[in-house]
């Protein structure tokens, strides 16, 4: 695991209703083939509601097309000379019918409105679970992904919530065309011909709204995006006067969002003025033949006037109807957004065989042969109760290696095992409980300062042992609040070197079996990171637990028992600079200030490098020695190299 991910819950023994199907080589693509798979998929989760939404709608509706059929009737009675007691018959049917209209819309507007909620919410934990299921695959910044699971599931929830009006419209359109067609052939024929154009035109200006309305989810999620990582660096963009560029930059994406979303508004409109066009002209025409009956004889006053009442009537559902494609559009559209997520393919496969390791000790780390970033031959091996140092002079490997030990990627051939166990056999789960990565760029929770720390500790005495090794009670003693002091969004509350000292006093308290950290006190001061490495080999070395660290400081080197010197060997190595994840040759962000560039401020500049896709798969088996520009092993203590290793002297040195 990650120090800078919460402990996730234990996965349950069997799939929770609504559940998707799982993800990965015979996952969710097979199971939801498209987007309206999805679609469906989601309602039938909550098919229980959207039944019983449909049939008090339907007992609704079908209330509400009695009204004019019972007034007809009672006009009838009343006009041929009926007696009072067949009015008054007639008169009580119609309050019966209204208590039952009414009763049947109560509580079908309740579990449509339930189908609505739970549907867009099951949608929301599927975009979850997905994001956070431990085979990674999602490779989706997280403004966008809130944006699919907030607004976007929010859409195809929202067609839940209509489709049992949509269900009691098509219902009363089927009876209200029978008793029209009972009391005029030609009025029937009317509204059966009025209902299938109306949806023939309808199905072909749906096909914009859902190209339109996918675009309008897709410029806003990137603008979402771009506002996420603006707020994130607005410290940095202070500091070199970029606000005025960082502001007209999101300005600009600001208006093809809001482009975007008048055109699909514009597609939407043009959807229900066709709707509306339609019930209009269907409503005159009825008016008009149902008038040329009763004047030529043809039907009877009583039967106009239910015949009128009815077709005033369905111009409600065809508007439901119409109503309900534009919903559909949308809601098709924002699935295809979530299917991206919900469908994509394992970044890694998990493992089936139990580590089986002591509890509470070390395991001995072996990486042999390993490939990585187009480079072979990557090689090293951290002791039980040891501090191990790993130097890599190669750009973007360095980033990438803490990655592969707790299976974030696959490496390119070799093998990696831990205690003994080939990690890609070790279910991931257990490898991430027992091997814990501190990524350079480690991140802070909301909350204080405190919470942070304790957050993955087994004990209070191990959350203290983890401050004092990182001297966060520096930290704690210097910000207003102490301890319980807001660290704020990401930590923005707290300079970079506090920061990177609460980081590592988080992962220090987790007493992991294996710890490794990338570049832990980049931002922190010489004098305070020699402390700091002292008191890391002492905590750690106490209880025979094994320790990596992926660094170019001096000062955490002198104190490493074994340091690994990796180099590209030959001419044909890439030339020193940035890698394509954005780190330097010494495995640093761009925003890295190397040993004898920090301040006793402890502020680094701050700064993201681009990232890239690992491999999607494994490049070779186990043993396999995999292609790539070879890899030069030395190793020894920080002395023996410094002394008798030309190019790990420059490297230290820039």
């Amino acid at each position: 695991m990650t120090a800078d991910a919460p402990p996730l819950p234990p996965q349950p023994a069997a799939a929770s209703p609504g559940a998707p199907p799982p993800a990965g080589t015979a996952g969710t693509d097979a199971a939801w083939p498209s987007a309206r798979a999805l679609l469906w998929g989601a309602l039938r989760a909550r098919r229980r509601d959207l039944v019983a939404a449909s049939v008090l709608y339907s007992s609704h509706q079908l209330g509400e097309s009695m009204v004019p059929v019972v007034v007809g009737a009672t006009v009838g009675e009343a006009v041929a000379g009926g007696s009072r007691w067949a009015i008054a018959l007639w008169l009580g049917v119609l309050a019966a019918d209204f208590v039952l209209l009414s009763l049947s819309f109560r509580f079908g507007a309740r579990a449509s409105m339930r189908a609505k909620q739970h549907t867009g919410h099951v949608v929301r934990m599927w975009v979850t679970e997905r994001v956070l299921r431990p085979t990674g695959g999602v490779r989706l910044a997280p403004g966008d992904l809130l944006t699919r699971a907030a607004s976007d599931a929010g859409r195809v929830g929202a067609f839940a919530g209509i489709v049992a009006q949509t269900v009691a419209a098509v219902a009363v359109l089927a009876v209200s065309t029978a008793l029209l067609l009972y009391f005029s052939l030609p009025l029937g024929a009317v509204i059966l011909l009025g209902t299938a154009l109306l949806l023939v035109v309808q199905d072909r200006v749906a096909g914009r709204l859902r190209r339109h309305s996918g675009t309008e989810q897709q410029e806003a999620g990137r603008a979402a995006v771009l506002a996420e990582d603006l707020v994130r660096g607005m410290r940095v963009l202070k500091g070199i006067g970029a606000e005025r560029t960082a502001a007209a930059q999101y300005g600009r994406a600001s208006q093809v969002a809001l482009g975007a979303s008048l055109r699909a508004v514009s597609s939407q409109s043009l959807l229900s003025a066709v709707g509306t066009a339609f019930t209009g002209a269907y409503l005159a025409v009825i008016a008009g033949v149902g008038g040329w009956l009763t004047l030529s004889g043809r039907m009877g006053l009583g039967e106009f006037v239910a015949a009128l009442g009815l077709a005033r009537f369905v111009v409600g559902p065809m508007q439901v109807v119409s109503g309900a494609s534009a919903a559909y559009a949308r809601a098709v559209a924002s699935a295809g957004r979530v299917l991206d997520v919900v469908g994509a393919r394992d970044e890694v496969r998990d493992g089936s065989h139990p580590g089986g390791w002591e509890e509470g000790r070390g395991a001995r780390v072996v990486v042999a042969e390993v490939g990585v970033g187009g480079f072979s031959g990557v090689s090293f091996v951290a002791e039980c109760g040891e501090l191990t140092g790993l130097v890599v002079d190669v750009p973007g490997v360095a980033g990438r290696i803490p990655g592969l030990l707790v299976r974030e990627g696959e490496p390119e051939g070799g093998r990696i095992e831990v205690g003994g166990k080939e990690v890609g056999e070790v279910p991931l789960e257990d490898l991430r409980a027992r091997v814990l990565v501190s990524p350079h760029d480690a991140v802070l929770f909301p909350g204080t300062i405190a919470e942070n720390i304790a957050l993955l500790a087994p004990d209070p005495r191990a959350a203290e042992r983890g401050t004092w090794a990182a001297f966060a009670d520096q930290v704690i003693d210097t910000v207003a609040g102490g301890a319980q002091a807001p660290v704020g969004d990401r930590g923005e509350s707290l300079s970079g070197g506090q920061r990177q000292r609460v980081a590592l006093a988080r992962a220090l308290a987790a007493e992991p079996p294996v710890l490794v950290l990338h570049d832990p006190t980049t931002a922190v001061d010489a004098a305070t990171e020699d402390r700091i490495a002292g008191r890391l080999r002492e905590v750690r070395a106490r209880d025979g637990l094994t320790s990596l660290l992926v660094t170019t400081s001096p000062a955490l080197l002198s104190r490493c028992d074994r340091v690994f010197f990796l180099r590209a060997a030959g001419a044909g190595a890439p030339a020193g600079g940035r890698g394509a994840d954005g780190r330097g040759a010494d495995g640093r962000g761009a925003g890295d200030r190397d040993a004898g560039g920090r301040g006793p401020d402890g502020e680094a500049a701050e700064g993201r490098g681009a990232e890239t896709p690992r491999p999607a798969g494994a490049g070779g088996s186990a043993g396999e020695r995999p292609g790539g520009v070879p890899l030069t092993a030395a190793s020894g203590s920080h002395t023996e190299l410094m002394r008798d290793n030309a190019a790990y002297r420059e490297l230290l040195t820039r």
